[in-house]
């Protein structure tokens, strides 16, 4: 018998990693993770696992469809773990790139909701793209 609580739709696993630096800029950047994975845009997972490449979490990351990766300032130091780790970064957000500048972006709730309806519109564009292909 077919499982009835299927979704019809293939879902594509989108993984979401914030840089979550001792900065507001970064605690701006996890709270905007969290707040994404809260609303079910994706999955937060932990970025310091593929620092340290726990197999577990390296595995989760290798069979994410799409990965997106939050930074909250230029350093990108969200991008550049999953890049060492061998994780192509094809969608990046900046929040630097928002306004939100490192060390005068207290994680306010309008600041959060800046970052969030970004994060939503770049995994938005993903599934567009996704639902495009043949």
């Amino acid at each position: 018998p077919m499982n009835e609580t299927a979704d019809p739709i293939e879902t594509k696993r989108i993984i979401i990693y914030a840089c979550s630096g001792c900065s507001d800029a970064g605690e701006l950047a996890d709270r905007t993770a969290r707040t994404l994975s809260q609303k079910k845009r994706g999955e937060m997972s932990c970025l310091a696992g593929i620092g340290g490449r726990v197999k577990s979490l390296m595995v989760k990351a290798e069979k994410a469809d799409h990965i997106v990766a939050i930074d909250g300032c230029p350093l990108n130091c969200a991008r550049h773990t999953l890049e060492q780790a061998g994780f192509q970064i094809v969608h990046h957000l900046e929040l630097h790139k928002l306004g939100l500048r490192k060390g005068s972006c207290p994680p306010t709730g309008e600041r959060l909701a800046i970052a969030a309806q970004a994060g939503a519109e770049l995994i938005q564009a993903i599934e567009n793209a996704n639902e495009a292909k043949p």
